[in-house]
């Protein structure tokens, strides 16, 4: 899966922005929860919840000293070990103690009658649990279970246990919820540093997740707002390879979508615009080759109708047979030019395309060489080829004609002498030609001119011979330029293609 930089850049920002305001975000709740003073709130509620059940204990146990302290002061009575058997002097001895309007019970357990007489009794009875203690422990206690608070005295006759007098009473029912709330919420703060644990685990984890699903999330939206715009510039590079016939597929009504439809109308104009100027430009071109043609037509025809008046007008005189060996001598010489220049822009018209194959450019340009072994001796020759060159991708005829064309416009243009030089190296995936000559030399008007059609400067020339080169060069996707001085030289630079290269 390939992600562009313009996708991992969006999706970085987003996973920025992420990264700040979860931390930004934590930091202030936290404080929300800690309060505007700063001090934990957790701290503050810990502490009330400690000073409340501190408060309903000590409730509880001035309860259970209630019952406690009464039940010590049935038996301290002076007149509870006569009454110890009797249910009615027990009624009188706890009538006298207890406290009006109280909500107290009182039972007085005898273990050797094996039996119990409630007083004052609110319907509670006592839990089997404290009748089978109470014969185990002879030591005065109050304690609570449940809603229920008990205080307990033990009776002795002599140094044996004869009984117990237990006074209890029940909790008001809001008291005790409260206070099992409270050793709930006690209990939960006693776990609370592992709690903060589990929290800032859960925070950590969702910290990851978030950043995870931000990841994916940022991934998909920069993909979303990324592929139309790579798409768009997978086709203007279409477009610039040449192809004009390429279109973007356009999804959705938003701007971008306007975009890749304006850049397929785009498309559309720069085709109809090209083949318009394809057209005017073949257009313009044909008619400065029919223009030539006629001009280069329009001169041998001159000197052919002039040969032909003169024999007309000699006709019978003395002068006549040497006036016709002249005029028959012009005459063929000019329909032999105009043959050459039919037959010249006969194989310009059709050059037939490049068979090309892997082919040695040393071997070329040395066949190429060998055929201007005779030069004057004014003109000296110097070859540089270098070795071990790859391969190039070329039709050998063809590249050996344009080896001709312009080894024999080097001569050509030194014909008081000079260096004719001939240089081929390596350079990056190409291979380089270049001929140079210290001949005359070129105007830049000239050289601007040089590959047109029928521009020649040459009193014998057509003029295609260059044209013809530039054509095989751009057949075979290669390059050529000219750089020239007057008075100075010229120097041609030929770059082909090497076989790699091309297959690429």
């Amino acid at each position: 899966m390939h992600i562009s930089r313009f996708q991992l850049k969006l999706t970085l920002i987003f996973l920025l922005l992420l990264l700040i305001s979860i931390p930004i975000t934590t930091h202030f709740i936290w404080n929300l929860v800690k309060g505007q003073t700063g001090m934990n709130v957790d701290e503050r509620a810990e502490a009330v919840l400690q000073e409340a059940s501190e408060i309903a204990y000590d409730m509880i146990a001035e309860a259970e000293a209630g019952c406690q302290s009464i039940a010590e002061a049935i038996l301290s009575d002076e007149k509870f070990s006569a009454a110890f058997g009797s249910e009615d002097g027990l009624e009188s001895i706890v009538a006298e103690i207890m406290p009006p309007g109280s909500d107290l019970s009182v039972v007085i357990f005898d273990f050797e009658k094996k039996a119990a007489v409630r007083l004052s009794t609110g319907g509670e009875d006592v839990p089997n649990s404290i009748i089978s203690s109470l014969k185990q422990d002879n030591a005065p206690r109050s304690y609570q279970e449940g809603d229920m608070v008990y205080g307990v005295a033990p009776i002795f006759e002599g140094d044996n246990l004869a009984g117990a007098a237990v006074v209890y009473r029940k909790l008001k029912g809001e008291l005790v919820r409260h206070i099992i709330n409270l050793q709930n919420l006690l209990s939960i703060y006693t776990i609370r540093p592992d709690l903060d644990k589990i929290m800032w685990t859960q925070v950590v984890t969702m910290f990851v997740v978030l950043i995870i699903a931000g990841a994916i999330l940022g991934w998909l939206f920069a993909r979303g707002v990324t592929k139309p715009i790579l798409t768009l510039v997978a086709g203007t590079r279409e477009v610039a390879r040449g192809d004009l016939n390429h279109k973007v597929m356009v999804k959705g009504k938003d701007e971008i979508a306007v975009l890749m439809e304006s850049f397929n109308a785009m498309t559309s104009q720069l085709k109809a615009g090209r083949e318009r100027a394809v057209r005017a430009e073949r257009l313009a071109a044909w008619r400065n080759v029919a223009r030539s043609i006629a001009h280069e037509i329009k001169n041998p025809l001159t000197p052919i109708q002039l040969s032909m008046y003169r024999l007309r007008k000699n006709l019978g005189s003395e002068r006549y047979g040497q006036i016709f060996d002249q005029a028959y001598t012009s005459i063929i010489n000019e329909v032999e030019n105009l043959r050459n220049m039919v037959t010249e822009f006969s194989d310009f018209a059709r050059m037939p395309k490049p068979r090309t194959k892997p082919t040695d450019p040393k071997e070329i340009v040395q066949d190429a060489i060998s055929l201007y072994t005779g030069l004057p001796d004014s003109i000296a020759l110097h070859t540089e080829l270098a070795d071990n060159l790859p391969q190039v991708m070329a039709d050998p005829d063809q590249i050996r004609q344009v080896l001709h064309n312009l080894i024999g416009n080097a001569v050509d243009a030194m014909p008081d002498g000079g260096k004719l030089s001939v240089i081929m190296r390596q350079e990056i995936n190409n291979v380089v030609i270049e001929i140079s000559d210290t001949g005359c030399g070129m105007s830049e008007e000239i050289r601007e001119k040089m590959f047109t059609p029928y521009f020649t400067t040459k009193e014998t020339g057509t003029g295609l011979g260059m044209a013809i080169t530039a054509q095989i060069i751009e057949e075979h996707d290669g390059e050529i330029t000219v750089e020239s001085e007057e008075s100075v030289g010229t120097t041609v630079t030929v770059k082909l293609k090497t076989s790699e290269s091309a297959l690429w």
